[in-house]
C-alpha cells in the first residue's frame, strides 16, 4: 500500500469508534446528575440544589465547565437527545475541499480524512460506525462550528452547547495522550489528574484510568490517617504519632523570667 492507502487503512481500524464514545459521553453526563441527587432533597428543589452545586464545576486542567443538565427535568434524556443530535450531525456532514493546515503530513492526513469521510457519508455508511478519533479531530471543530446554535427540542441551548464543546475537549485530550513526542513529565502529569477523555477514547475502556484515581484516592486516604479515640470520635493522628523518642526532634529549651531554664 502506499501511504495514502495505509493511512486510510488504519483510520477503519481506529478504535473505539466516534458511535462508542459518544455513548460514553451519554452515560457520563447523564450520571454526572444522578451521582450528586440528594435522596433527602425534595424533587421540587433538586434543581436549584444540584445548579448551586454544580453548575460552576470546571475541568481540573482547563478550567472549563463541564455539561450538567441541571435545567433539565430529566437528565438522561437530554443526553441522548444531546448525543442523537450530535451523531446526526457527524453521520451527514461533508467534510470541505479546504483546509487551514499548514504541516505538509497535516494536509496529507486531512486530504485522505476527506476522501474516506465524504465516500462513506455518499454510500449511506455512517462514519460514527466505522472511524475513530484519529479521523474525527480533524473534522470536529467545522462540525461543532455548524452546530453550535443548534439544540435538540426540550434541552437548554446552554447545556446542549456545553455538551458538544466538552466532547471537543475530551477530544483533544486523547489526542494529546497518544503523541509520541510528550515528555515523561507531561505524561506523569497527564496520569497524576482525573481525565474523562480515557473513559470515552481508551480501549480498555477506560479500566487504567479508573484504577489510577482508586490508587489516588487510596493515597489520599492514607496520607491523612485517622484514628478514633476511646470514645469512638474520630481525631487526626499527630505528626509524631508512631515514632520512638529517637526519631522526634529534641525542641529547644525555653527559658524563663530572668534568664533562668525552665
Amino acid at each position: 500500500m502506499n501511504p495514502a492507502e495505509a493511512l486510510a487503512q488504519s483510520l477503519t481500524n481506529d478504535r473505539p469508534t466516534i458511535d462508542s464514545a459518544i455513548k460514553s459521553f451519554m452515560s457520563l453526563t447523564a450520571a454526572r446528575n444522578w451521582s450528586t441527587s440528594d435522596p433527602n432533597i425534595q424533587a421540587a428543589t433538586r434543581s436549584e440544589y444540584v445548579k448551586d452545586s454544580l453548575q460552576n464545576a470546571i475541568c481540573s486542567e482547563e478550567h472549563k465547565e463541564r455539561c450538567f443538565f441541571v435545567k433539565s427535568k430529566n437528565a438522561r434524556m437530554a443526553a441522548l437527545l444531546c448525543a442523537r443530535s450530535l451523531l446526526k450531525k457527524i453521520n451527514s456532514f461533508h467534510a470541505p475541499t479546504e483546509n487551514e493546515e499548514k504541516d505538509e503530513s497535516k494536509v496529507l492526513e486531512f486530504e485522505v480524512v476527506r476522501i474516506l469521510w465524504n465516500g462513506l457519508v455518499d454510500s449511506g455508511k455512517k462514519p460514527s460506525m466505522i472511524v475513530g478519533k484519529q479521523a474525527l479531530c480533524h473534522l470536529y471543530p467545522l462540525i461543532l462550528e455548524s452546530l453550535i446554535d443548534e439544540a435538540p427540542a426540550g434541552v437548554d441551548a446552554e447545556e446542549a452547547r456545553t455538551f458538544m464543546e466538552e466532547f471537543g475537549r475530551l477530544l483533544n485530550g486523547a489526542m494529546k495522550r497518544r503523541d509520541t513526542s510528550i515528555s515523561k513529565e507531561e505524561k506523569e502529569k497527564m496520569d497524576s489528574q482525573d481525565d474523562d477523555s480515557c473513559l470515552l477514547w481508551d480501549t480498555d475502556g477506560g479500566a487504567a484510568e479508573l484504577k489510577r484515581r482508586r490508587d489516588r484516592r487510596e493515597n489520599n486516604v492514607n496520607a491523612v490517617k485517622m484514628s478514633f479515640d476511646e470514645n469512638g470520635n474520630r481525631e487526626f493522628v499527630s505528626a509524631t504519632e508512631g515514632m520512638t523518642i529517637e526519631e522526634i526532634e529534641e525542641e529547644e529549651e525555653e527559658e524563663g523570667e530572668g534568664g533562668e531554664d525552665k
